[in-house]
């Protein structure tokens, strides 16, 4: 884990300290890269410490088409980024302006075209043409969400949580996934969740598919992560950290297709409040489902051009926002 060791026998801390606040200022500020799961085409990639890997089939027969995850949590606003001249392909300029909540343009925009993006002329119904001649927004629309691999809740590998952006074309089925699955008895994050790419379209956009319901020693994991620091961190900033190459598997994306059965019982873990490790072993308990409030309708997203949000896209998770 860490070059941190502890002698054996250290002994009991001192009673002066028994009503002192227990603070975490060493690490305040200090935070680790997470891994970052992405596409170029319809090939799933994924990208941690500036290691980057294809998502390819375990027989080796060509890239996957799917990837088998839990939706953590997602952002409740869009993500916004802007090239004046487009996204050329290899291009290692950043975006001109970019807004990580969908309100103000980042701090770090090198040209902010607006104070506000609701007021950006960029942001506009009109403001581009694509190459189909249609009119479109020359500021591309995501929606940031956190993920873990359905296979390995913990993913380790990767770093924990990962983030996924869900682009403009996918974010109309996005919402009608959730409203679907909610009304059902199941939260988007209660349950395991295929996305693959539309193969009518031949652009990458995404399909969601319903998997299984978790199990309650996975609903225990999801929980604990739906409040986890990182998740938080995942969703909220507006860079991509660190650059260190770890060599990581790519097998957990991916699970054979499955039929949904009820959870059988099994044991949920405790957790450690301070840092959320795995201590015990709870009693056993039935998965119960949970009625969910019927959703508010569905609300329309414009879809960008194919080739020009995707290159956008890629732009934005290869690292080329300012650090």
């Amino acid at each position: 884990m860490s070059n941190i060791t502890v002698p054996n026998n250290f002994g009991a801390v001192s009673t002066r300290f028994a009503n002192q606040k227990t603070e975490d200022d060493l690490s305040a500020g200090v935070s680790s890269g997470y891994g970052i799961i992405s596409y170029r085409g319809k090939v799933w990639r994924t990208k941690f410490r500036g290691e980057e890997t294809n998502l390819m089939r375990e027989d080796g027969d060509g890239p996957r088409s799917s990837i088998e995850v839990v939706i953590v949590k997602a952002a409740n606003h869009l993500s916004k980024i802007f090239y004046r001249d487009g996204y050329k392909e290899g291009s290692t300029e950043s975006p001109d302006c970019y807004s990580n909540n969908g309100v103000t343009p980042d701090v770090n925009s090198k040209a902010k075209q607006s104070n506000t993006c609701a007021n950006c002329p960029m942001n506009a119904w009109g403001s581009r043409i694509t190459p189909a001649g249609k009119q479109g927004k020359a500021c591309s629309d995501s929606k940031r969400a956190v993920v873990v691999p359905l296979a390995d809740i913990s993913n380790e590998v990767y770093g924990g949580p990962m983030l996924l952006r869900i682009p403009a074309a996918s974010l109309q089925d996005l919402a009608q996934y959730g409203q679907k699955m909610g009304p059902m008895g199941y939260p988007y994050y209660s349950i395991g969740t295929r996305i693959s790419f539309d193969t009518k379209e031949a652009f990458p956009k995404f399909v969601f598919s319903a998997i299984r319901p978790l199990t309650d020693d996975e609903a225990d994991q999801i929980i604990a992560l739906r409040e986890d620091s990182r998740v938080s961190r995942i969703i909220s900033e507006s860079e991509i950290a660190s650059e260190q190459p770890t060599p990581t598997p790519a097998s957990v994306f991916e699970q054979p297709p499955q039929i949904a059965k009820p959870a059988a019982e099994v044991k949920a873990p405790a957790h450690d409040p301070e840092t959320g490790e795995i201590k015990e072993t709870a009693a056993k308990r039935d998965y119960k489902k949970k009625a969910v409030a019927p959703p508010p309708p569905p609300v329309q997203y414009e879809e960008d051009t194919p080739s020009s949000f995707d290159d956008e896209l890629d732009a934005q998770l290869d690292g080329l926002l300012p650090k």
